[in-house]
């Protein structure tokens, strides 16, 4: 079977991944390039329990403990590692004479104060979220899937309705099935199958350059404003990772 994903992004990458670790060719669609949107630039945040109580609880446990386990199969570091995450109120400093709370980071402002533990090393965890994508779409590569740069404007179908392939750039591309993995733009597929209606929302990441002053703690944080307003901002320190060696780019190890 030649499977057809349009999107590649973190989905799009790690199905061909998995197609591939099962005997199935795969070609990815993508029209700018590998993790070049939310996928790569995102807080690459992991949760084993912050999905509990919905329908997602056991979707989410199984990828923490999969991210884990792809941390040992993939060679090249793609920066994951496991993380303690706190609670945060910005803006409010503590009173002169008050006791540091047992959860004041060294590294933190004045400014905020940590009011609660969220997770710690066996619950929250992290990856470069680039890095991780590329990683996946080299493994694919390495067990023969392919990359096709290009936009799809429709989809093939026979005569009885099933799916033939795609039209990329003008040209029909063959195949037995095909994955719409697009994050938002997958509201342009809408025009080809009746699916739901998928938006994105607007997001701004800042990005400095700490060295090693921050540990493997992230923060989520309630900032308090003089008009009593609050903003939720995140800070996920970003794993270092050095360049990808030469041995890696030649021959990746996935299993």
């Amino acid at each position: 079977m030649h499977v057809l994903i349009c999107g590649g992004g973190v989905i799009g990458a790690s199905i061909a991944h998995f197609l591939g670790r099962r005997g199935l060719h795969a070609t990815v669609i993508e029209r700018t390039g590998v993790g070049c949107a939310a996928s790569g630039k995102s807080g690459g945040f992991l949760a084993v329990d912050w999905c509990d109580g919905t329908p997602l609880a056991a979707l989410a446990r199984r990828s923490f403990a999969l991210h884990a386990q792809l941390a040992q199969e993939i060679d090249g570091d793609w920066g994951y590692r496991r993380m303690t995450t706190y609670g945060v109120v910005a803006g409010r400093r503590m009173g002169l004479g008050q006791p540091r709370r047992a959860h004041d980071l060294r590294w933190l402002s004045a400014g905020a104060t940590v009011t609660r533990q969220l997770g710690s090393t066996e619950t929250t965890a992290q990856v470069h979220p680039a890095r991780f994508t590329e990683a996946l779409m080299r493994c694919a590569q390495a067990q023969g899937a392919e990359l096709l740069l290009g936009q799809v404007t429709d989809l093939v179908k026979r005569d009885d309705g099933a799916v033939a392939g795609a039209v990329v750039d003008g040209k029909i591309v063959e195949g037995d099935a095909v994955v719409v993995a697009m994050g938002p733009w997958s509201i342009l597929a809408s025009a080809w199958l009746p699916l739901p209606a998928v938006f994105g929302l607007k997001g701004h990441s800042l990005v400095f350059a700490t060295g090693g002053a921050v540990p493997a703690e992230a923060l989520f944080a309630n900032t308090a404003r003089p008009t009593g307003r609050s903003r939720r901002p995140s800070c996920f320190p970003a794993p270092t990772a050095p360049p990808m060696s030469a041995r890696f780019r030649a021959k990746p190890r996935c299993r």
